[in-house]
């Protein structure tokens, strides 16, 4: 039976014995080549430990200490909310005021 991903080897075959020219020497080479590969890979790898986003940015963040950090920056952007809520407030203060002035309410009970 063959099939694109599937070749079975008739029953009369050699145990030991693959079909074509690879052999156990073939193999053995080539599990050879692999392992070879693999410790390149490996090495490969290790040099390039520490070369991820996170790994860089925390290695960016020990070299250079910035005045404008995180800490910094939440301050900065707190007073200006306080700031924009407080001009806010005293405005509608001023507005409302404004209208009481415009359009006093007449009290007819006394």
């Amino acid at each position: 039976m063959n099939s694109d991903s599937h070749t079975c080897i008739p029953d009369t075959a050699v145990i030991g014995e693959l079909p074509g020219d690879e052999g156990i020497d073939n193999i053995a080479e080539s599990v050879d080549e692999l392992r070879a590969k693999l410790s390149r890979m490996k090495s490969l790898m290790e040099a390039r430990k520490g070369t991820t986003l996170g790994d860089l940015s925390a290695r960016k963040k020990k070299e250079t200490s910035d005045i404008i950090d995180g800490n910094f920056l939440s301050w900065v952007f707190g007073s200006a909310l306080v700031v924009i809520l407080s001009v806010s407030f005293y405005a509608f203060y001023n507005l409302y005021h404004a209208v009481l002035k415009k359009f006093p309410s007449h009290h007819t009970e006394l």
